[in-house]
């Protein structure tokens, strides 16, 4: 393995950030300048005391490489320095099956998977789904539906989260590999969904597979952790972890987000 496989990363930690400024406004600076930003998260202590210490998740190594040749990060007259993570399990995952596979690897990066639906994240939902699709169609082409996502406690209140269709994976493919998509004056992060039915028909049907597509959904990506959303704040991580110990198991740790 090459010296530039070994420090391949898509995880970055900026060092000596305030512990007043949010996740949130973090994003937001980040996105002014770098491209791909996928999350962003502060560290925490045991007792739940925040860290001067954020970690950024990239879609992609690339843009993760970006972001350390500059060696810095700048926000509120601070200048934070920058040090590479450990690779995501998928990414370390990639990477190793490109090394024994002559450069073709079986587990798919989230920029090469073939969809056409996308979600949206961090959109403001002062902003309707008429309002949102003429404002996008104006770039983008190809969008065929806007729907943004609802609370499933509180179906009538909107979360930020808006999920769109697009005639075509051709009409995602550039806005997945940049890990963003303008929303007026905003840059909201994207990730994919699951094509559509018909779409996973023609790839079963273009690979001559007999219904067994090869091209790996965000659902079917191999991973250790996953991420639960809408639980209510009033339950601590122990009463969670011994709820969910009941029924599931191999349960290895469960930490709340903040914000």
């Amino acid at each position: 393995m090459s010296g530039k496989q070994l420090n391949t990363t898509d995880r970055v930690l900026i060092c000596g950030v305030d512990t007043d400024i949010s996740d949130y406004d973090i994003k937001n600076e980040l996105l002014k300048t770098y491209q791909g930003v996928k999350r962003v998260q502060r560290w925490y202590y045991k007792d739940e005391t925040p860290k001067d210490l954020v970690q950024v998740n990239f879609t992609s190594p690339k843009h993760a490489e970006k972001f350390l040749e500059d060696g810095c990060f700048n926000i509120n007259n601070l200048r934070c320095l920058l040090t590479p993570l450990e690779p995501t399990m998928r990414l370390k995952n990639t990477i190793e099956s490109n090394n024994g596979s002559n450069g073709q690897s079986k587990i798919l990066t989230e920029e090469q998977q073939v969809t056409d639906k996308i979600l949206v994240h961090d959109v403001p939902t002062n902003i309707t789904d008429d309002d949102l699709r003429q404002e996008l169609s104006k770039v983008y082409r190809g969008i065929k539906h806007v729907k943004r996502w609802y609370f499933q406690d509180e179906p009538q209140t909107p979360t930020e989260r808006v999920q769109i269709d697009f005639v075509s994976p051709a009409n995602t493919k550039n806005i997945l590999e940049n890990g963003f998509i303008n929303v007026g004056q905003f840059s909201c992060p994207v990730t994919s969904l699951k094509p559509s039915m018909r779409l996973r028909k023609k790839l079963e049907s273009d690979n001559g597979s007999d219904g067994q597509s090869e091209i790996l959904t965000e659902e079917q990506q191999v991973t250790d952790k996953i991420l639960l959303h809408n639980v209510p704040t009033n339950i601590t991580d122990d009463d969670l972890r011994q709820e969910l110990s009941k029924v599931y198991r191999g349960i290895k740790h469960v930490k709340r987000w903040y914000f």
